[in-house]
């Protein structure tokens, strides 16, 4: 079978069940789907797995996550991988847009949502990457392409698609009993998780309607002294509550903040 090379035009032959091909002609990586030959890229990893795993416990040490899940979790297993996307450049009257879908199944919707710089596309070769490393594509072009259109875009307004495979570090960490997974990046470094060990907001909003609850009475309490001394002058009755709000306020300020304090060190 014979295939249109998409940068030279060249006609390169491709044997059966063949998906990554490189142009004899001019060296472009492709990638044959069924329907639709488009190039195909990589982008070169820039962390060891040590340097991947310290993104991973700088993550967990966030405000997001529960208190020192960085020094508690247990990481189990580490894999490294080049997970594919379809990569789609499109141009209208306000300039270029770039969408990715994932190629493959995975759970970590924030995929979509990578940031890949042109200079970072490099082409594929399978004389540099270990195979079993290359994560094989199973969601067909026309799939992503019906992802596109459903997102909005206009078919007719790509200007370029290709298949990206990115690097990643995906961890497996236990902690509470229960197992997770988190993926880095390998290019920049970012991290990426859906389900993980949260920081618990019940705390943190039962102060909150503690604080207002406290900041109400004393408001009242205040006007409350403020007309007591002013029974027959609405105005200094008004003046002489808000000076009284003045250093209530700060009263009550001193033991929320103590119990902020102590809620943020525990949670």
């Amino acid at each position: 079978m014979q295939i249109k090379c998409t940068q030279c035009g060249a006609d390169v032959t491709v044997q059966q069940d063949e998906t990554f091909i490189e142009c004899p002609f001019c060296a472009s990586a492709l990638f044959l789907d069924k329907r639709k030959v488009v190039f195909h890229y990589l982008i070169h990893s820039n962390f060891k797995p040590n340097e991947a795993e310290g993104n991973l416990k700088r993550w967990m040490s966030g405000n997001h996550t529960v208190k020192d899940l960085d020094q508690k979790a247990q990481i189990v297993k580490t894999e490294f991988y080049y997970f594919p996307v379809w990569y789609f450049k499109t141009k209208d009257g306000s300039g270029d847009k770039i969408f990715l879908q994932p190629a493959a199944s995975t759970s970590v919707s924030e995929i979509k949502k990578l940031q890949i710089p042109a200079g970072a596309l490099k082409f594929y070769d399978k004389n540099i990457h270990n195979d079993h490393e290359i994560v094989k594509p199973d969601v067909l072009y026309d799939s992503a392409q019906a992802w596109l259109q459903g997102s909005g875009v206009s078919l007719d307004i790509v200007k370029e698609a290709a298949l990206v495979h990115i690097p990643f570090y995906q961890f497996y960490y236990n902690f509470g009993g229960q197992s997770y997974t988190a993926l880095v990046e390998a290019s920049s470094g970012q991290v990426y998780s859906n389900i993980y060990p949260a920081k618990s907001e019940a705390p943190f909003r039962i102060l909150f309607g503690l604080s207002i609850a406290a900041f109400v009475i004393t408001s009242i309490l205040c006007y409350v002294i403020g007309f007591a001394l002013n029974s027959s002058y609405i105005e200094e009755a008004l003046l002489t509550a808000e000076f009284f709000k003045i250093f209530a306020y700060g009263l009550v300020s001193i033991p929320l903040i103590v119990m902020a304090y102590v809620i943020a060190k525990k949670v």
